[in-house]
């Protein structure tokens, strides 16, 4: 799916888009007519959220259009909605979430577990059922967490926000999305079931991905500040 998602990209700096007027219409109802994700569904959402990111739809498309797309998007197996999701708990809890080391936490989940240098070792370091590491760092602005997942075609995290689609931004080459306003995020179980003991409140979020592994970065204001974490991650 990564080099899918690459051969797209490059396919949509070279088109331009031209929308029909119903288009908005269309995509609604059939998204209200399927109740459930489903393996194929995520694989075209995916597909499409990567050629919609290369063209620039923002630019390129009628108001409609955007409505629809700032209701659901998806990147690096978080999808975000435009509106009111769970409520965040004051303690929320993951299920199979326990703690651990970096050490231990790279070889549970598979992958290489990368720190920001800026931030300097992590207080705390938790699995969540061998899919998800979350990072957690003390700062006098309040906490930081720092999430690290591989996602192709699963949906991992539902993201929820009253303000509208995020900020497209540029970290060191790559695509990344910068949600501004607080939202809610809350953890998807294999299968696609949404925990809702899960939903916590997130307040500056950074989202990007690097080598096939999705980083989110919570609690880091303003942007500029945000970017300069990201950017020391090794």
């Amino acid at each position: 799916m990564t080099d899918v998602r690459d051969e797209l990209r490059e396919l949509g700096r070279g088109i331009a888009v031209t929308a029909r007027d119903d288009l908005a219409d269309v995509v609604l109802a059939r998204i209200s007519a399927t109740p459930v994700r489903t393996h194929k569904w995520r694989r075209w959402l995916a597909a499409l959220g990567a050629l919609l990111a290369a063209v620039g739809v923002s630019a390129a498309v009628s108001a409609p259009v955007r409505a629809t797309i700032a209701q659901v998007f998806r990147f690096g197996g978080t999808e975000v909605h435009s509106g009111v999701g769970p409520t965040p708990l004051a303690s929320p809890s993951l299920p199979g979430a326990r703690r651990t080391d970096l050490a231990a936490a790279g070889r549970d989940v598979g992958f290489v577990v990368r720190t920001p240098t800026a931030l300097g070792p992590p207080d705390s370091v938790t699995v969540v059922m061998h899919r998800v590491v979350e990072l957690r760092f003390s700062r006098p602005s309040g906490p930081v967490q720092l999430d690290e997942f591989v996602a192709d075609i699963d949906i991992m995290f539902d993201k929820y926000t009253m303000a509208g689609a995020a900020e497209r931004v540029d970290l060191n080459g790559r695509d990344a999305f910068w949600f501004d306003k607080p939202t809610t995020l809350v953890y998807v179980l294999p299968g696609g079931v949404a925990a809702p003991e899960s939903a916590r409140l997130t307040n500056g979020t950074l989202l990007w991905q690097v080598d096939g592994v999705t980083y989110r970065l919570d609690g880091v204001r303003p942007l500029a500040a945000a970017l300069t974490i990201a950017g020391s991650i090794h």
